[in-house]
Order: C-alpha cells, then sequence, then structure tokens
C-alpha cells in the first residue's frame, strides 16, 4: 500500500506543476457560488487560473483504488494546498502538497515527515503563455479540444521521463489527467467545483509540527 501511496503522490505532485492554461466553456457546470474569475485580456496570460481563488476536488484511481483529493488555490493559482485521502483494507492515510510560490512542500500525515522543494517557473507548465521550446522540452503535444463535465477543454498529450500522460486543461486549471508510469495507470478527474470561495484559515501556512527536508529539483 505505502508504494501505491507514494507512486499516487508523485503523480499527483506532477498532476499540479503540468496543469495551468486553458480555454473557457459557455456550458453549465458545477459551481456552487458566485463566480470571481477575472478574465484575461491576453493570450498570454502570466496566471496559472484564469479565476482568482476556489475550490475542487477529484476522484483518482490507481490500480483500482480511489483516493479523494481537495484542493484550494488563490492568487490566480500562484498558491496550492492539496490533501489526499486514500483508503486500502481499512486503513486510512492522508498526505498534502503545498505550493506557497516558493517551495512545494509535501507531507506524510501519519510519519509527520515531509520534503519540500524549490518552486521554480521555468520548470512549470504555463499554457496560457506556453512556447514551442517548452513543447519540444516536454513532448507535449496539442490534441483536438474535448468536453469534460460540461467544460470544453483543451487537451494535452506529454511524453515525459518514462511518464505518458494526457490532461483536460479548462481555464488554467485540471479537469482530468491520465498518466501511465511505472506500469500503472493513474486517472484524475474532477467531482466538484466551487469558483471564488475562500480556503479555510490557516490553509496556505507551512505546518510548524512537519520535519521538513529539502531536496533538490528533479527536472533537468
Amino acid at each position: 500500500m505505502k508504494s501505491i501511496a507514494y507512486f499516487s503522490m508523485l503523480v499527483f505532485v506532477s498532476f499540479i506543476l503540468f496543469s495551468c492554461g486553458g480555454k473557457e466553456s459557455k456550458t453549465n457546470d458545477t459551481t456552487d457560488t458566485k463566480t470571481t474569475e477575472k478574465q484575461t485580456k491576453s493570450s498570454k496570460s502570466k496566471h496559472f487560473y484564469d479565476i482568482e481563488k476556489g475550490m475542487i476536488e477529484y476522484k483518482m484511481e490507481t490500480i483500482g483504488i480511489p483516493t479523494i483529493m481537495t484542493m484550494y488555490w488563490d492568487d490566480f493559482g500562484k498558491k496550492t494546498y492539496t490533501e489526499s485521502v486514500m483508503e486500502v483494507m481499512g486503513i486510512k492515510t492522508s498526505s498534502y502538497v503545498l505550493n506557497d510560490g516558493k517551495y512545494i512542500y509535501s507531507w506524510d500525515g501519519t510519519t509527520k515527515q515531509g520534503t519540500k522543494l524549490k518552486f521554480k517557473k521555468s520548470q512549470n507548465v504555463n499554457y496560457n503563455d506556453i512556447t514551442k521550446e517548452v513543447m519540444d522540452k516536454y513532448q507535449m503535444i496539442k490534441e483536438a479540444g474535448e468536453e469534460i463535465n460540461g467544460k470544453f477543454c483543451d487537451v494535452y498529450s506529454m511524453d515525459f521521463q518514462g511518464a505518458k500522460t494526457k490532461t483536460w486543461i479548462w481555464k488554467g486549471i485540471a479537469i482530468k489527467t491520465v498518466s501511465q508510469a511505472m506500469g500503472m495507470t493513474v486517472t484524475t478527474e474532477m467531482t466538484k467545483m466551487q469558483e471564488g470561495v475562500d480556503a479555510p484559515e490557516g490553509t496556505f501556512e507551512i505546518p510548524s509540527d512537519i520535519k521538513f527536508k529539502e531536496i533538490n529539483s528533479p527536472v533537468k
């Protein structure tokens, strides 16, 4: 179970790093609150998301084992916080990822151990400001757009460092991803979204009870 949880965490960290940019849908969605989105005036937006703040819930399937993930974001995606909960044979585990714009912190809810990785914009893919150089670097291809959960998405496929990923992007937010690596297939898909809601107080604060070990970026 630990190896599955670890792989799921790796997939979701990549999911956070490589999920930015997109187009607006004119169809109805699952929004529960009034939208506070800010439309960009240029296709080359500096924002990761086109909506200032909100919450999105995902269900991730790893070899049939579900993980429920709840992500809050603020400042148009500059800050994100994700809680992931997995249950196998009655044993529940939780893990967390916090990107405060300077570092990406990830930690285990049981062991209270974690890592922090320096966040570099140059290593992140912003689909609102994507270049041919970035597309080539990550072996990315833009495919025909598709509708997912009532939202028309841009679709990108990527083949990078042994992992193949297909991502559906809407307003900078990943609505769905399918990743294949290490002989496993992981499907992550949105189940709920609330645009414009504030994260609970303290969400984007670095936890004081976690021991973080700084690691070097694995992306070359």
